[in-house]
């Protein structure tokens, strides 16, 4: 039996990302993670070692999978699962495999943390196979917004208990149930070429699409997705198309900085940071909304969450900053017209207007986002142990959008290690107070001061460098 068709498909889950150097951002993440547990079981703490080594050995699985599933959803192509002989059977023979092959290693991972072989197998192929039918039906993804009280349900009315019981007393036959079930809904995530199949495939490209034209300078096109996703996009998009819609007219001095951050695209500009904080701010609402299953007090519920809560909304205010620098190389062409309005200032100038307007989009949004934490600190009296230093070390990519961008090469692993920096720096902080007694105010005051220096460095490198617009253009 000729084997090569099957070993190319499923490295492609490797390979398809190559030309991003996602995965070798991800090796060098994984080799960074990998060191600190190596350390942490050299200081003697080998169970927070296992925790960490299981959770990136999980991780790896999991984007491997997913990978795969998305690279096997491109390749079936309703024309090709209709004509092309043994198209279809061959990628769910890949499909299956890949998924006992990523289940594994994700159950030596949950092994690792301190879950018994057997169960962690079994959890794992679950979840595998629960991951690969959301890469095919992404809106399921809703459906775990509801998961927490669905778990808290259950145990409240024994199930785990009783299955905790019969994976005891029969675990052959929980293996066996596990080994069959999970491929079978996965067999269905690809079509066979018929009407159904089109439509799905279709509705696929649209998403791609409208991904794409959100990484690009114009809003996204929702006219030809689903009436509910539609609204919904809609109302995201609204408070940049009225934007775009109030200063297109406008021709005075005093609007240069706003149109030329307007032209730059929905994806860094500041409605990109409020149309983040009204996604956020529904969702927690919804989780506010079921918290009512769960027998505590509102207050309780809060500070067990507290740290979700900061996280996400950071991470809303500012995530248009962890991808601005492939947002601003996909946009070069509109940078190449922008520079060219009447008004809009030239070299060094151009550079200090960019650095203020990030300066104020950014900052601010920084410090709202810190004030809502400390209220919410504040009323349920969560620790500030674990969350001071994640707010602070949020300061790390504001000052980091202070470059030179005239030389700002397209490829890199900026993004990516952007945000292992800020987890880095906070983990950092939360493990010198826990382990090595250091307070909280003086770690916090360390990250202050080094943000500081480091700001003001690159923001003078920023007003030296050559015009930053267009980016890369002497990269």
């Amino acid at each position: 039996m000729n084997t090569t068709p099957y070993k190319l498909i499923l490295a492609h889950g490797l390979q398809q990302r190559s030309n991003d150097k996602g995965w070798r951002t991800l090796a060098i993440v994984a080799a960074l993670v990998l060191v600190l547990a190596v350390v942490l079981m050299v200081m003697g703490n080998a169970k927070v070692a296992g925790i960490i080594g299981g959770n990136l050995i999980m991780t790896v699985a999991a984007i491997y999978w997913g990978g795969l599933v998305v690279n096997l959803l491109e390749q079936n192509h309703p024309n090709s699962a209709r004509l092309v002989p043994g198209h279809l059977p061959r990628l769910r023979q890949v499909l299956v495999a890949g998924w006992l092959l990523s289940s594994l290693p994700m159950a030596v991972g949950a092994s690792m943390m301190g879950l018994p072989p057997l169960p962690a197998w079994i959890v794992s192929a679950w979840g595998m196979a629960a991951l690969g039918l959301l890469m095919r039906w992404p809106l399921g993804w809703t459906l775990l917004s509801v998961a927490p009280f669905l778990g808290f349900w259950l145990y409240r009315h024994g199930l785990f208990t009783e299955a905790v019981e019969l994976l005891n007393s029969r675990p052959a036959l929980c293996a066996l149930i596990s080994l069959v079930l999970p491929p079978l809904p996965l067999l269905q995530v690809l079509g066979e070429g018929n009407g159904t199949h089109r439509k799905a495939y279709a509705r696929s490209e649209r998403w791609r699409d409208m991904a794409r034209q959100g990484e690009g300078a114009q809003a996204w096109d929702s006219s030809k997705l689903p009436a509910p996703l539609s609204w919904i996009t809609a109302l995201v998009q609204g408070p940049y198309r009225r934007q775009l819609r109030r200063l297109s007219s406008r021709t005075d001095a005093a609007s240069i900085g706003s149109r030329l951050m307007l032209g730059l695209g929905p994806a860094t500009h500041w409605t990109a940071q409020l149309s983040g904080c009204v996604i956020f701010g529904t969702i927690f609402g919804l989780v506010c909304l079921g918290s009512v299953w769960i027998p505590i007090s509102f207050v309780d519920f809060l500070r067990a969450g507290s740290f979700g809560l900061t996280i996400g909304l950071m991470s809303a205010l500012l995530g248009p900053l962890t991808g601005i620098a492939r947002t601003l190389d996909k946009t070069r062409n509109e940078q190449r017209l922008l520079v060219l309005l009447p008004g809009v200032p030239r070299g060094q100038a151009l550079n200090r207007l960019l650095a203020r307007q990030w300066l104020m989009q950014f900052g601010l949004t920084w410090l709202l986002g810190l004030a809502v934490a400390m209220a919410v600190m504040g009323f349920s009296g969560a620790p500030a142990e674990m969350l001071l230093p994640f707010l602070l070390a949020y300061l790390l990519p504001i000052v980091m959008v202070w470059r030179d961008w005239a030389r700002q090469t397209s490829k890199g692993h900026g993004p990516v290690l952007l945000v292992f920096g800020v987890i880095s720096s906070a983990l950092l902080g939360y493990a010198l107070y826990r382990w090595a007694g250091v307070p909280i105010w003086l770690y916090g005051s360390l990250q202050l001061v080094v943000a500081l220096g480091l700001g003001i460095t690159r923001w003078r490198k920023q007003v030296a460098a050559p015009q930053a617009l267009p980016v890369g253009r002497l990269a």
